[in-house]
């Protein structure tokens, strides 16, 4: 592309960058130091220092280094921040941010012949990358360790229980009383819908007052985003617009109601629950002989179950039951609903490290679903929240009750008939697996020279596994979990050392939300029962968690601000009364999500204007009081979608394995059935804010940054589409400029452009034909400007935001 069009845009992107977005708090950021708590760093460091460090150093540095154990060799401590910041008599232990200049590193790297820790026995370099990992993260943990006098209360859980007592996410869920406020004023409209009196009750005490409906346009445009992740057509903004003219309700109901019921609704809605479950097709590892990731082949099968049920409109309590406990609510072993249990088989720990799985799967399970913190209880009583270490190893008791299953075991995973590929995929599969398998049948008994690996298990775990997982001919089975004929007997371990067993603890739910944490049967894991709780109406957590996830999806701001994190750590509801009202009608309409999205976006809350006022701006800067919709950046899926999209190229296909998002071989279909691996993130999605999915995901950030730019400049993906638009048979039909103008702008905005922006792209068409006929034989030139023209427009804000 010439330079001058470069010039344009990144113009349009300087006004691009100069929007602030602002970013959703990550889990349980509220600062400590606010409620008089010295800590270092946001809760999200201090469950990886929890998690993943302090482990490490009970099993190998407390011994030494801690005052519990009444050593501190060398002045050194290594239970506090403070110990590993100031150091010892040698020299400060750590420099956050710097792995190379800390001694604490260069230690258990045994860098040095006189330094050398622990001095047994070097590290694993696993171990020691989390240790690099941690230290470039800042180095964070507790200011000071538990017991000293000034912290007496952090993990006091007598002092947290009582704390809880009152605590509002505790709370039951129970029907709340609508304000009658609205019927009494100027705003009588605003009283049809139970939300929009919360809304503006909450609104007039604040002294604010609503904005007006936004117009027809827009209001599509956001519901087509919001629902399907794709946008309208020219001709569906027109149809909409007329309809609203005769009668703007029913216009709306309708659109929503063909809306939700597309196959396209559970594709998108689909996204937030795989964010919230860290989706992926692989481990959160890869094999260092071979330099590939540890496929889940089958993992598909999870994500395809998810977008059914959700365009099924499967009830949210059964939703969520059959991933904790499909295989033992009684299904067939071939059932649709056995994929369900990818919620767990599908997890970043699948293939290897047993504590670090269940401590995935406890995360997971009680962040993700019920929004409370229980993983950081692992090593000692929860210092914040009302979770003794003995519901940790109760909960770690269900789990170790459960069997993993190898990914690449296809014997052991049921086959799901309901997925038929063509003969012809079916027959270039079968000539395909059975050259790889006359590759491992020739390398039997054969060894690897350099590890001694068996070569035909490395053509398994390399050619075999990328087979399986790529190739749309591929059996489709279900990844499960399994119930162990044994059940371990499960003990607390003191300070998350294995080899120091405290209490046995029996397997059961928290003390929290079943006070009186009667033991699951002995006969079982205890999964089912453990997912009856969850899923319990009785539950203050669970729909709380769940309406508030979708309100922020849809809304672009959330009722809590920390979603995953409800506890006492988390940050309060801006509008209690109506997410408790939220919860009880999810919970009375059979926990329908269906029904709870078209609450939500049939009120005038959501079908406000986001149009800015000076005066609300001043008392309201962030909008907490929903005095305007909020824009929204697209998504990276939704911005990939929509380009395929405009430029007729999009595949519609559902379900099935995954395919490449990016580069000669990118698939046409929607970003959802993208490869998604988690050990080596794609960086266009993690430069657009897609989270890594090696943990449960509270929200997405909302970033601006250069590489955005850039890809929407460079990236062969856009200048396709681009050119697919701009060269396509109805432009070059088209003999006048004006009419090729109408043409981009209506298929890429949806709309007609005004007269002043039809003068300015015809200025730049003229620009751009210079190139076309060029003076000299060694000038760059194009053929036609039109797909630059195509590519500005897909640049734009317009394109990019959702107003």
């Amino acid at each position: 592309m010439h330079a001058c069009f470069h010039r344009h845009a990144l113009a349009g992107f300087a006004v691009f960058a100069g929007l602030v977005a602002g970013t959703l708090m990550p889990c349980g950021t509220r600062s400590l130091l606010a409620e008089g708590r010295r800590t270092s760093g946001s809760a999200d460091e201090l469950r990886f220092f929890e998690q993943k460090i302090r482990p490490l150093l009970v099993e190998h540095c407390y011994e030494c280094h801690s005052e519990e154990a009444g050593e501190q060799q060398g002045g050194l401590l290594l239970d506090r921040s403070s110990g590993w910041i100031e150091g010892g008599e040698t020299n400060k232990a750590v420099i956050p941010g710097e792995p190379d200049a800390s001694l604490l590193i260069a230690a258990i790297r045994y860098d040095n012949d006189d330094l050398q820790m622990p001095p047994e026995q070097r590290l694993d370099e696993e171990t020691i990358a989390l240790f690099e990992r941690w230290v470039r993260r800042g180095a964070h943990g507790p200011a000071d360790d538990m017991g000293e006098t000034e912290f007496s209360r952090l993990g006091d859980q007598d002092y947290l229980f009582d704390q809880a007592a009152t605590h509002w996410a505790f709370q039951p869920v129970r029907s709340v009383t609508v304000p009658s406020s609205a019927l009494d004023s100027d705003l009588k409209h605003w009283g049809d819908n139970p939300i929009d009196r919360f809304v503006l009750d909450a609104m007039v005490n604040a002294g604010l007052t609503p904005s007006p409906v936004a117009d027809a346009a827009t209001l599509v445009r956001r519901l087509h985003y919001d629902l399907t992740g794709l946008p309208p057509t020219f001709e569906q903004v027109t149809a909409f617009q007329e309809a609203t003219e005769l009668d703007p309700d029913r216009a709306t109901s309708q659109r929503i109601d063909q809306l939700i019921e597309s196959p396209e609704f559970g594709q998108h809605l689909g996204r937030l629950w795989l964010d919230v479950v860290r989706y992926a097709d692989t481990d959160n590892n890869y094999r260092p002989d071979t330099r590939t990731p540890h496929y889940h082949p089958f993992a598909f099968s999870y994500r395809d179950y998810v977008v059914h049920s959700l365009n099924d409109d499967k009830p949210y309590d059964q939703f969520l039951k059959e991933q904790i406990a499909a295989d033992l609510m009684g299904f067939a072993a071939d059932a649709p609903e056995m994929a369900a249990l990818g919620f767990y088989a599908a997890g970043p720990y699948s293939s290897r490290a047993q504590n670090e799985a269940l401590d995935d799967w406890i995360d997971v399970t009680t962040r993700g679903l019920m929004g409370i913190t229980a993983a950081c209880a692992r090593c000692h009583d929860h210092k914040f929240e009302p979770v003794p270490t003995a519901d940790y190893y109760s909960l770690r008791g269900v789990f170790a009750s459960v069997a993993r299953v190898n990914p690449l075991d296809e014997t052991k995973q049921p086959l799901l008939t309901s997925y038929q590929p063509t003969p012809s995929q079916a027959a270039d599969f079968a000539a395909k697996r059975s050259a790889i398998e006359a590759k491992i049948n020739g390398a039997a008994g054969k060894k690897a020279k350099n590890n001694n690996r068996p070569i035909a298990q490395k053509i398994r775990e390399t050619e075999l596994a990328e087979l399986l997982t790529f190739h749309p001919g591929a059996p489709a089975r279900a990844m499960v979990v399994a119930e162990r004929k044994q059940r371990p007997e499960s003990f607390v371990f003191l300070r998350g050392d294995a080899a120091a067993r405290g209490q046995a603890v029996p397997r059961r739910f928290l003390k929290i939300l079943d006070p009186p944490q009667h033991a699951f049967p002995a006969t079982s894991s205890g999964r089912l029962e453990l997912a009856d709780k969850i899923a319990s109406a009785e539950n203050p957590l669970t729909a709380r968690v769940f309406v508030n996830r979708v309100w922020g999806y849809l809304i672009g701001s959330h009722l809590v601000a920390t979603p995953s994190d409800f506890g006492l750590q988390g940050a309060p509801p801006t509008h209690p009364q109506l997410l408790d009202w939220l919860a009880d009608d999810f919970i009375r309409h059979n926990w329908s999500v269906k029904h709870l999205v078209r609450r939500i976006v049939m009120s005038q809350t959501y079908q406000q204007s986001s149009r800015t006022r000076e005066t609300c701006v001043v008392a309201d800067p962030e909008n907490r009081w929903l005095w305007r919709a909020n824009r929204k950046h697209l998504t990276i899926e939704a911005i990939r979608d929509s380009m395929l999209l405009v430029a007729g190229q999009l595949d519609r296909r559902i379900g099935g394995h995954p395919e490449r998002l990016w580069g000669d071989d990118y698939t046409r279909r929607r970003a959802i059935y993208g490869f998604i691996n988690r050990f080596n993130l794609d960086p266009t999605l993690r430069a657009f804010d897609f989270p890594a999915p090696v943990q449960t995901q509270p929200a997405r950030g909302e970033s601006i940054v250069a590489q955005q730019a850039l890809f929407i400049m460079n990236s062969p993906l856009v200048i396709d589409q681009a050119a697919a638009i701009g060269s396509s048979d109805a432009l070059t039909r088209m003999k006048a400029d004006e009419a090729k103008v109408e043409f981009l702008f209506r298929s890429i905005l949806g709309r007609q452009p005004v007269p002043a922006e039809v003068s300015r792209t015809l200025k730049l068409v003229e620009f751009q034909k210079r190139f076309q006929k060029p003076d000299r034989p060694q000038t760059r030139y194009i053929d036609s400007p039109w797909p630059l023209v195509a590519q500005a427009l897909l640049m734009s804000n317009e394109f990019q935001y959702v107003d």
